[in-house]
């Protein structure tokens, strides 16, 4: 299947806020690289970025974003949304069109240079506690809203514990993949090795919906 099958319903104010985000990150990380993470400040981004210092923070959130944000996660939050067209599906049926859409949206957004910024990320979530932490912070979020919107897609209480774990997994299996890539000093390509743990990842998932 190719990049055309997974269509977005971004509006174009959301595509011009990741492209925005996309730009502001790719200027910190050139000045977090030459100046240590520690010796830059936000505003410091923000005058080099050509924005003001409220713009970052309306955008990120915190400095750890920065470094963080990973306009991926948006998409894949859009694939769930939208797979399978109704407004309820089953959790199997969810789980097929997941399966199937996911590694061809990571086929899309994983291009050379994303993939060069992903492994300059992880350096700084590798060697810098306080971004490590937020990462930590990021994961939970992003676990919550994959909760609560694997709920509302299959009709579920997002309390159960069943899609609180399916959320989980999927999050954290993830994070374990980039784990594995940076331990192995980048080895293989991160498409691939992305696709290996979402296959992994899907299988878990399928088993406790069984």
């Amino acid at each position: 299947m190719s990049e055309s099958a997974v269509e977005f319903s971004s509006s174009l104010w959301e595509r011009r806020k990741i492209e925005a985000m996309s730009r502001i990150q790719q200027v910190a990380l050139d000045l977090f690289d030459e100046h240590g993470y520690r010796n830059v400040t936000v505003d410091r981004v923000a005058t080099a970025a050509g924005v003001s210092p409220s713009s970052i923070y309306r955008y990120f959130g915190t400095k750890e974003m920065l470094v963080l944000y990973d306009e991926a996660d948006p998409r894949i939050l859009e694939v769930i949304r939208t797979a399978g067209g109704a407004e309820t599906i089953a959790p199997a049926d969810l789980i097929a069109v997941t399966r199937l859409l996911v590694p061809v949206l990571i086929e899309s957004l994983l291009t050379e240079e994303s993939e060069r910024r992903i492994r300059r990320r992880l350096q700084y979530v590798v060697t810098i506690p306080e971004i490590r932490d937020g990462q930590t912070r990021q994961m939970r979020e992003l676990a919550d809203q994959f909760r609560k919107l694997f709920a509302e897609r299959s009709g579920r209480d997002p309390e159960d514990l069943t899609v609180g774990m399916a959320a989980a997994t999927g999050v954290w299996g993830c994070v374990a993949a980039l784990d594995h890539w940076a331990a192995t000093g980048f080895a293989r390509r991160l498409e691939d090795i992305y696709t290996e743990a979402v296959g992994s990842i899907v299988d878990a998932i399928e088993v406790m919906f069984r």
